[in-house]
């Protein structure tokens, strides 16, 4: 139910560009040629991928629920391969039903030392009147997240409501 919501909301809604903050979430990574990265929950509304892809980066959007004809986008998990050297997102882990249990999916994808990079205002009690915002990351919470999942921190930056917190495959 909750993907028709999200199919739903999308054939109607289209969010503002936020590329620059998926493209900064991206750059935290210290992304390196020849690796391979999936944009995690990319939109239809965003060219990051492409623009990375023009700069020489292997980067694939993964996006289930918006519609979207753009090259070199992922709709079903199952056609990520492991062997990932990064995931990077924006606005989306606060959507996450489950997020020990997609943090572990994640640590099956990645190669050992892979990085992620997930942005969100949502590190703190940021705009909670939604029933799309499910979790909220608050206090030492990453900390238990990636504890629980197999993580561990090793970046932190906070600018404004930008919040992103960079968590390593251990």
């Amino acid at each position: 139910m909750v993907d028709l919501e999200y199919e739903l909301l999308y054939s109607r809604y289209r969010e503002n560009e936020t590329g620059h903050l998926e493209d900064r979430s991206f750059r935290s990574l210290r992304p390196t040629s020849g690796a391979v990265y999936i944009n995690w929950g990319a939109g239809a509304w965003n060219d990051t991928t492409q623009k990375l892809r023009a700069e020489g980066f292997d980067v694939w959007s993964y996006e289930p629920s918006a519609p979207t004809t753009a090259p070199f986008v992922i709709k079903s998990t199952d056609e990520i391969s492991v062997g990932l050297a990064g995931i990077f997102s924006n606005n989306v882990i606060e959507h996450f039903r489950n997020p020990v249990e997609q943090f572990r999916k994640f640590h099956s994808l990645l190669v050992e030392g892979g990085k992620m990079a997930h942005s969100s205002p949502c590190y703190e009690y940021a705009y909670p009147f939604t029933r799309f915002h499910t979790v909220f990351l608050l206090g030492r919470s990453p900390e238990v997240l990636a504890a629980l999942s197999g993580f561990r921190i090793v970046d932190r930056i906070k600018d404004g409501e930008y919040i992103n917190v960079v968590f390593e495959k251990v």
